[in-house]
């Protein structure tokens, strides 16, 4: 064999032995990228169940805070505001029927729902302390307080003549130490804590 033969036949076996390795390059290559597309496949299908599992749990939590909220809303609507008249007083009483320790009770307002003399209000200078407190620190389940109070005149004379229906208001806090607003006769609603507490 001559020299350009020789030449010629180690340029051929190059070429095959570099079309053989760009071949093999080219499987590799193509089984990488097939490796990257199933990663990224899988990643795409973790995430998305991650997305459902972090959806589930907002949803869990959303339905929790829920039943919470209208547990504490039944709770709060167990301490009534009831009425009586007694001899020109107003008698306020004042039941916690929940099952839980209410606080910081007051007595915010009364309001006549009729139109008459009555601008303002206080409690009845003629009764026991018991019975002209307008603030208590604590109401146990089952137990109530009462306060009796007078009407009083644009010159802050007494009344002794009472509105057939007056909307008495009441603040207190929940054991969760939420704030609420009792109003004889309509829904007790969440307040925001009162100025004088805040």
């Amino acid at each position: 064999m001559d020299t350009e033969t020789g030449i010629a036949l180690a340029a051929v076996v190059i070429s095959a032995a570099a079309a053989l390795v760009s071949t093999h390059q080219a499987k590799t290559a193509k089984s990488s990228a097939d490796a990257a597309k199933e990663q990224l496949a899988a990643a795409k299908e973790a995430n998305q169940l991650t997305r459902q599992q972090m959806d589930r749990q907002t949803a869990k939590e959303q339905q929790e805070a829920a039943e919470t909220e209208q547990s504490a809303q039944r709770e709060a609507e167990k301490v009534q505001v009831g009425l009586t008249n007694n001899g020109g007083s107003l008698a306020v009483r004042i039941t916690n029927d929940s099952l839980r320790t209410v606080t910081d009770i007051q007595l915010a307002d009364v309001t006549p729902e009729e139109v008459g003399p009555w601008r303002s209000w206080k409690p009845n200078p003629n009764v026991s302390r018991s019975l002209s407190t307008t603030s208590w620190s604590l109401l146990h389940p089952g137990t109530d307080v009462t306060v009796a109070l007078w009407l009083l005149d644009e010159n802050g004379a007494h009344v002794p003549r009472l509105p057939s229906k007056p909307a008495v208001k009441i603040h207190f806090r929940d054991s969760d130490g939420q704030w609420w607003a009792a109003v004889t006769d309509r829904t007790t609603t969440r307040i925001d804590p009162p100025a004088s507490t805040a």
